[in-house]
């Protein structure tokens, strides 16, 4: 699989994870200049995932439910 995050400034993250293998998303992120920034957490089951560009500030919330 492939994981890709693309910022509106061009910042970009483009990772390969090969199939039933593990990745480390916060490392990834860093690396490319973008940050785990927290998450939502309700009944024990993890809701959002916030992560900002550090290149340019923005940010989303990704909604995991």
């Amino acid at each position: 699989m492939k994981i890709v995050i693309e910022c509106d400034c061009g910042n970009k993250l483009v990772e390969e994870v090969p199939t039933r293998k593990y990745m480390q998303l916060r490392d990834n992120l860093q690396r490319h200049q973008f940050s785990y920034e927290g998450e939502e957490i309700k009944d024990g089951k993890l809701k959002e995932i916030r992560i900002k560009c550090e290149k340019c500030k923005n940010w989303i919330i990704l909604g995991l439910d």
